[in-house]
C-alpha cells in the first residue's frame, strides 16, 4: 500500500513509470524507479521499437520535500531503431512529464526554475 501511495504521490501525472524504493535521511531524499512502457517511439522516425540496446541510470534533481533536496533515480532504456534505414541508430527512451534530452533536473524543477527567472 504505502509503495502505491508514494507512487501516486510523486508521479501522479506521469504514466509509464514504476517506483523501486525511496530512501530518506537527514539531507536528502532518494526515489529509486524504472520505466515500465514495452515499446518506444523512435525520435526520428517515429517508429514503434522493443528492441532494447542497454540500460542505465539517469540522476534528475527534483523539488523538495520536507526541506529536504529530492534526488530521482531512474532506469531507463537506450533502444535501437527497428526501421530500416533511420539514421537514428539507437536512442534513450524520455518519460513524458518527467524527463527530456540531456536533462539533469526533472520536468517539475524546471519549470519552477524558469517560473522564478
Amino acid at each position: 500500500m504505502a509503495d502505491v501511495l508514494l507512487q501516486d504521490l510523486w508521479f501522479h501525472q506521469v504514466e509509464g513509470v514504476v517506483v523501486e524504493s525511496v530512501i530518506t535521511d537527514s539531507k536528502l531524499v532518494v526515489v529509486r524507479a524504472r520505466t515500465a512502457a514495452g515499446r518506444v517511439a523512435c525520435p526520428a522516425c517515429g517508429a514503434a521499437s522493443a528492441r532494447v540496446h542497454s540500460r542505465y541510470v539517469r540522476r534528475l534533481a527534483d523539488s523538495a520535500v520536507g526541506g529536504r533536496p529530492a534526488l530521482i533515480e531512474l532506469r531507463v532504456r537506450r533502444f535501437r531503431c527497428s526501421q530500416q534505414g533511420c539514421l537514428q541508430v539507437t536512442f534513450a527512451e524520455q518519460v513524458d512529464g518527467l524527463t527530456f534530452r540531456h536533462g539533469r533536473r526533472s520536468a517539475g524543477l524546471r519549470r519552477c526554475w524558469n517560473g522564478w527567472r
